[in-house]
């Protein structure tokens, strides 16, 4: 009767698709850590110039460079998690 046709995307709804997908894992991250082990395992610039203002939302999704073990390894999971979700998006959507 009906022939299922699977649900492709553009390139740039793949593209779009993968940047809310890793600003997600961003949210859940932060919500996860919270600012006291955020201020831990990461180091944020002393300095900021007029230019190198950010706003609430990107004050409170910024982690920094990772000082520690355990920022070094929350940094590598959620590249690994961006990276895995990418790869998904784009190889079966």
């Amino acid at each position: 009767m009906y022939e299922v046709t699977p649900m492709i995307l553009s390139d740039e709804g793949k593209v779009f698709a993968c940047i809310c997908i890793a600003l997600f894992i961003f949210i859940i991250t932060a919500l996860l850590l919270g600012e006291e082990r955020k201020s831990k395992w990461f180091q944020k610039r002393k300095t900021y110039s007029f230019f190198l203002r950010r706003g609430l939302l990107g004050e409170w999704l910024h982690f920094g460079y990772p000082c520690t073990a355990e920022g070094y390894g929350v940094a590598a999971i959620m590249l690994f998690l961006i990276g895995l979700s990418s790869y998904i998006i784009f190889a079966f959507f």
